[in-house]
């Protein structure tokens, strides 16, 4: 008994050619019914209210309908691990959720939602001063009340500034201390002036002291 051949695919060039396109296609035709035959899925992820810089982090909740687990993966200011998502900025914050498929369902279409992170508020007040009439001006302080998440005056981008300002005329002439001049991306500022108390020097008789 003669040995079997391996088997060789014979006949002319535009023969081979037509044969394996026919078996290409063959294959293409197999791998398009398997996606068919596979189940489809769609992801529904929550929606988020706007939030705020400084707020606690939070679960984000995504699922699909094929009961298998989604991934979540972020685009911002914001950082998302085991499904809870810690705010690190303000500004918008974007979530994508992903379900790649298996043996029996096919990969689920993106699902994404996004929601706007507003700025914390930080009070700049300047602290009240007092001074002699015609003596030094005091040394300006300001007190900032509202920082979050660790954040210190040296975390801005330009701490406040303060001067003096006169305001009104005459006996109702008086010095306030105003803050301005803060930049932050995460912060809004609200500021509260102070005062500045001259003590008038004393004069005797005759206008002498």
């Amino acid at each position: 008994m003669s040995k079997r051949q391996p088997s060789t695919l014979m006949g002319t060039g535009t023969t081979r050619f037509a044969v394996a396109w026919m078996m290409v296609s063959f294959v293409g035709a197999l791998s398009v019914v398997d996606s068919l035959a596979k189940d489809a899925q769609t992801i529904a992820i929550e929606k988020i209210t706007t939030q705020k810089y400084g707020a606690k982090p939070f679960t984000v909740k995504a699922a699909s309908t094929s009961k298998l687990p989604v991934s979540l993966f972020v685009n911002g200011p914001a950082v998302i691990k085991g499904g809870l998502l810690t705010i690190k900025g303000a500004g918008t914050v974007r979530i994508f959720a992903l379900q790649a498929g298996d043996e029996q369902f096919k990969a689920a279409a993106p699902a994404m939602t996004s929601f706007l992170v507003e700025k914390a508020e930080l009070t700049v007040k300047a602290e009240d001063k007092t001074m002699d009439e015609g003596g030094k001006e005091p040394e300006l302080t300001l007190v900032y009340k509202g920082f979050v998440n660790g954040d210190t005056e040296k975390t801005l981008e330009s701490p406040a500034k303060a001067k003096i300002v006169e305001t009104g005329k005459g006996f109702r002439k008086k010095k306030q201390i105003v803050p301005s001049g803060a930049k932050s991306a995460n912060y809004s500022f609200k500021y509260v002036t102070g005062d500045l108390k001259v003590t008038r020097k004393k004069k005797g008789l005759f206008g002498r002291k």
